[in-house]
């Protein structure tokens, strides 16, 4: 069972739990950096072809994806806190496992730790709906706009292992950033400990489970707008780790070192989750879908100022657009998902919507080091590029038939 709940929220306050959120997010949020900046490289040198190197952060996103849809059922079973904490451990036994595949030498030990880390990462994600959860409805683009912000952390706390942990004394390069995320996963649970959250809402009554079940229509109860909020989700999403994937093995190739690659992830994240501090008012303003169009726009400007030159300051500039088309992109589809199950009174719709975004993201992420061994970062760009361009178009069809 979940803790006990919240005290009742006012329009003008937030709970504890918003806050507790956003600082197991910048923790949590940390990890996923490490990898993406780390998992490439390592790749390079362990893999057995040339197209398998970025197969460890591919692993990290499918276990992303197999776990989306169980962790909100356990959700819905065990309450939110608990089955935060226990995935809290497993991204820490993750870590290890990972630490030791590069301590041996062994590629599919490496793929199997960043493969359980993933499954966390799925916890990680609904913490945004979490901090829906514990709000009066009007206060949820705030809310989860806020627990976004902790990336700001995760920002400065992942590439800054990455480039230092290398001062702890293990043998094998690399290795000890996997004993850094390992004890940053620990150190959540003081967080997660803290969470005190409402029940989650009942289904609506032809939902619940003393009715008569009609199949996965009725656990999964979509509707348009949902899947507008996915497809919006997961091109965003699934373009910014195609790119942010690719970007270090192509600015190492480019003679801009290992550091630099670091570094340029931690401005990309930094973009990713500095705009939480305005994205919810500017949802509140203008609306979810036009905010999250915008940022498919701005994705496409990245991809056009990467075409421009191979120097560090396009690296970086393409990098910090990549994360502010992020932020404004999946915000908008997260809000609109949270809308959705709230309307239908299901969380494992929450859960569903995930996993369709990452399923592509993790797609995305193996074909980011198999179209860049054969083709070259030029056409990692032209790639993001029309493909979200075609996405657009789609949206702005669906839109006026809708109207």
């Amino acid at each position: 069972m979940s803790a006990p709940a919240t005290p009742m929220t006012t329009p003008d306050r937030l709970p504890p739990s918003v806050y507790l959120l956003m600082c197991a997010q910048a923790l949590a949020g940390a990890l996923p950096p490490i990898m993406v900046s780390l998992g490439g490289l390592i790749g390079q040198t362990l893999a057995p072809s040339p197209l398998l190197v970025t197969l460890p952060v591919s692993m990290f996103m499918i276990g992303t994806c197999l776990a989306t849809v169980p962790v909100a059922m356990l959700i819905r079973q065990f309450g939110r806190r608990n089955v935060y904490l226990a995935g809290a451990l497993v991204a820490t036994c993750g870590a290890l496992l990972c630490m030791e595949g590069v301590l041996k030498g062994n590629f599919a030990l490496l793929c199997a730790g960043a493969l359980l880390f993933g499954l966390n990462i799925a916890c990680v994600q609904s913490y945004r709906y979490a901090a829906a959860q514990a709000v009066l409805p009007g206060q949820r683009p705030r809310a989860i706009s806020l627990v976004l912000l902790g990336g700001i952390g995760s920002a400065v706390i992942g590439p800054q292992v990455a480039i230092h942990a290398d001062i702890l004394p293990l043998a094998v390069p690399h290795a000890s950033a996997f004993a850094g995320q390992a004890l940053i996963a620990f150190c959540t649970l003081p967080f997660l400990l803290a969470l005190r959250l409402p029940p989650a809402p009942l289904p609506a009554p032809d939902l619940r489970a003393d009715q008569p079940r009609q199949g996965l229509a009725r656990r999964f109860p979509v509707s348009r707008s949902f899947f507008v909020a996915v497809i919006c989700g997961a091109f965003a999403y699934g373009s910014m780790t195609f790119t942010m994937t690719a970007a270090p093995l192509a600015m190492v190739a480019c003679g801009l070192g290992a550091d630099n690659a670091a570094l340029g992830i931690q401005w990309h994240i930094i973009g990713m989750f500095a705009p939480s501090l305005i994205t919810g008012r500017l949802i509140g303003r203008f609306g979810h879908l036009p905010i999250a169009v915008s940022g498919i726009a701005i994705v496409v400007l990245g991809a056009i100022v990467s075409l421009s030159g191979q120097g560090l300051a396009h690296f970086w500039i393409t990098l910090v657009l990549l994360g502010i088309g992020w932020n404004f992109a999946y915000t908008g589809s997260t809000v609109m998902i949270a809308q959705a199950s709230a309307r239908a009174g299901s969380v494992a719709l929450q859960g569903l919507g995930d996993f369709l975004i990452f399923a592509f993201v993790a797609a995305a992420s193996l074909l980011a080091g198999v179209i860049f061994q054969l083709s070259g970062w030029m056409q990692i760009n032209l790639a993001v590029m029309v493909t979200l361009l075609i996405m657009l178009a789609l949206i702005w069809s669906e839109r006026r038939r809708a109207a």
